[in-house]
């Protein structure tokens, strides 16, 4: 399988919204929510989006405190960080600024985006931090998680009136499979396969990739274009609710 990074429907929501908060009203709304259920390719496409502008992306974590969190903010803003919160947060305003400014130098973008926010979604101490650094330099921080990290950002009432943007991702459509069978898979797919696959899969890009891997061993078997006749009988991939294996039908 080909390892490069497909864009689907929910990539283009995700610009879009993106776009959108570049064009806020209100200055200090600088914030975005990502949300949906885990397995929709949220963190591969930030990720990519990370990569292509050069913005900071970092994963958050459980136990994580405002000093915690800044002091990773500023590794991936090569700064050696100070002894103390007040200091290092200093250095972060200054470090941030200073990327925001070559970023709009050089005609890019700058944000910070931290995944996996669900394990902060109840430090108010430091969601307000993210709120002040957020509010003082005016800059994009996006905050990715899973279908309840809304409801929870949202219970604080200083961060949630700072949320210029919702992007929920949804499971992929027919036309968002077609394009990453052919963009990932090494073997050619029969339209009959590629409708049993999206079937399958139930929307997830999990789901698909493990689909992918299977239909390739078959490929590499066989000639021609794999059909459902050709894998019948045999284990496309594993079902997300019960965990039991799908087999192919005709």
């Amino acid at each position: 399988m080909r390892n490069k990074y497909i864009k689907t429907s929910n990539t283009t929501r995700f610009l879009a919204k993106l776009a959108a908060l570049q064009d806020r009203g209100a200055e200090e709304a600088c914030l975005m929510v990502v949300d949906g259920p885990p397995g929709l390719g949220k963190t591969e496409t930030v990720q990519w989006w990370a990569t292509q502008q050069g913005v900071v992306f970092l994963r958050a974590k459980q136990g994580w405190t405002p000093s915690w969190m800044l002091r990773e903010l500023l590794g991936e803003l090569s700064t050696a960080p100070l002894h103390t919160f007040e200091r290092m947060y200093g250095q972060t305003l200054e470090a941030l600024a200073a990327r925001s400014r070559l970023s709009v130098q050089e005609g890019g973008q700058m944000a910070v985006v931290i995944d996996e926010v669900d394990h902060i979604a109840r430090r108010t101490d430091v969601l307000e931090t993210l709120r002040d650094l957020s509010d003082m330099l005016e800059i994009p921080f996006i905050l990715v998680g899973m279908d309840r990290v809304r409801s929870s950002l949202t219970r604080h009432r200083q961060i949630g009136s700072r949320v210029g943007q919702f992007c929920e991702f949804h499971p992929l459509t027919p036309e968002d499979t077609a394009a990453l069978v052919s963009g990932l898979s090494e073997v050619s797919v029969a339209g009959c396969m590629l409708d049993f696959l999206h079937r399958s899969c139930g929307g997830y890009i999990r789901e698909l990739k493990e689909g992918i891997k299977s239909i390739e061993r078959c490929g590499r078997r066989n000639s021609g274009a794999v059909t459902v006749a050709m894998m019948a009988g045999q284990v496309l991939l594993n079902d997300r609710t019960s965990g039991r294996p799908i087999t192919v039908k005709e």
